[in-house]
């Protein structure tokens, strides 16, 4: 399988035609992905024995990196603590309040050369970023990414939410599922890019709504469109 990537227009040079490449991720792969790819390339051990074999590496390397302990795991990654924050001269000493004791990893020169010698690449269509809401929650009732609650608080959380209160054709709107009538908020309280406090359209009508959020993104021109997944209702 290639590891497939997609152009994104660089926003931050002047040059329309500076792109850089992002790469779309396949998934997240676990322990029992490992376990799986482990089997599927010949492994004659259980995957029970796979599992507990693994899970007791995280356990060691964890142990070992406690002690201060600078692991190599197997050829793939360096893992090491790191200690940042300020010291006021060299006679302070370490206090959790204002310092920070955290973890560091470098993948290692062997296997970065390996990933460059063996990897294939597809080039996939660009994806252009868009409102991306994931939760609405109804103040009134307590419920998410069900009720609507009219003229009550509703919360939207997400990513890229933020918009223009001085366009006409950017916000939140419902819409009715039944003729696709939309209805826009009125009144923002929060206008973040993770999380969106308005009040409910009091004028709904009852039945099933969907949630958009509009808004030109990184001073675009067009108009991009985000979604809720989930369907709302009014009683």
């Amino acid at each position: 399988m290639a590891i497939k990537y997609s152009l994104i227009e660089n926003l931050l040079t002047p040059d329309p035609n500076d792109y850089y490449a992002q790469i779309q991720l396949t998934g997240r792969a676990g322990k029992e992905e490992l376990a799986n790819r482990m089997l599927s390339l010949g492994s004659t051990v259980t995957k029970a024995d796979l599992l507990a074999v693994i899970t007791l590496m995280d356990e060691a390397v964890e142990a070992l990196v406690l002690e201060g302990y600078r692991v190599d795991l197997a050829g793939i990654v360096d893992i090491y603590p790191r200690l940042q924050g300020v010291f006021n001269g060299p006679g302070d000493g370490f206090e959790r309040s204002r310092h920070t004791l955290g973890v560091t990893a470098n993948p290692s020169p062997g296997f970065i050369s390996r990933i460059r010698k063996d990897a294939r690449v597809s080039k996939e269509e660009t994806v252009k970023p868009m409102p991306n809401p994931l939760d609405f929650r109804d103040a009134a009732t307590g419920n998410s990414n069900g009720t609507i609650t009219l003229g009550n608080i509703g919360t939207l959380s997400g990513s890229r939410l933020k918009f223009d209160p001085s366009a006409h054709d950017e916000g939140v709107f419902f819409i009715s599922s039944t003729g696709g009538a939309s209805t826009k908020v009125v009144t923002v309280s929060a206008n973040k890019p993770g999380q969106l406090v308005f009040l409910n359209p009091a004028g709904l009508a009852s039945g099933e709504y969907s949630l958009q959020v509009r808004s030109r993104l990184r001073d675009s021109a067009e108009i991009r469109f985000g979604t809720l997944d989930s369907v709302l209702s009014v009683p």
